[in-house]
């Protein structure tokens, strides 16, 4: 970041955060390596984020939100089985792509969210999309739907560092074809919609 205005210091500082979260992964960033990337003073950062967690916070933030609006469905139109498994699917494409960026949202770097409610809200919009549009196909109580939400967000979650490792060894030969998970793993790789829709059916159903 070479030039940037006061007034909006705080939003390119995040901005340049979170280009440096996916580029370096979130253990290199530092309140004092943004600083230095956004060339502004050692200080000036400080302003905004006094500790290292705030700034993984608000980067956090930043990538709920992108996914949040990445798998977002009309939840006043009509809802059927594949816009919730292109729901999966999106957000599996976004772990896949942001991986550095998902492994900071989805850890433990930033402790308690409920010490950041934005962050907090940003996060609940994500399992919230699920429920809400699940509701519309599940004959089920809340406490049901929201249990089957969390099923399906488990899964989903796996799937991405599972795929995230088929993705190092996707051109690779298999030493043991026969063996282990990996064999399964590539073949879910290339049959991703048709896999989410036998899960998606079987949380519905069950």
């Amino acid at each position: 970041m070479k030039n940037y205005h006061h007034g909006n210091l705080k939003e390119e500082l995040i901005s340049c955060a979170c280009v440096m979260c996916e580029r370096d992964g979130y253990t290199k960033l530092s309140i004092r390596s943004l600083a230095k990337e956004s060339n502004v003073s050692q200080t000036a950062p400080y302003r905004h984020f006094k500790t290292k967690e705030d700034l993984y916070a608000a980067v956090s933030k930043n990538g709920f939100n992108k996914l949040s609006k990445a798998i977002h469905v009309d939840v006043d139109k009509k809802v059927t089985k594949k816009q919730i498994v292109d729901m999966a699917i999106k957000y599996i494409e976004f772990g896949l792509k942001n991986a550095n960026t998902y492994d900071l949202m989805l850890g433990t770097a930033v402790g308690n969210f409920n010490n950041y409610p934005e962050l907090l809200e940003s996060a609940n919009s994500v399992f919230d999309n699920f429920r809400s549009n699940f509701s519309k196909l599940a004959n089920d109580s809340d406490e049901v739907i929201a249990f089957k939400c969390i099923t399906l967000w488990s899964m989903v979650h796996g799937l991405v560092g599972i795929l995230r490792k088929v993705q190092v060894i996707a051109n690779e030969p298999l030493m043991n074809p026969d063996d282990g998970p990996m064999p399964s793993a590539l073949f879910i790789a290339g049959n991703l919609e048709d896999h989410l829709d036998k899960v998606v059916s079987g949380i519905i159903k069950n």
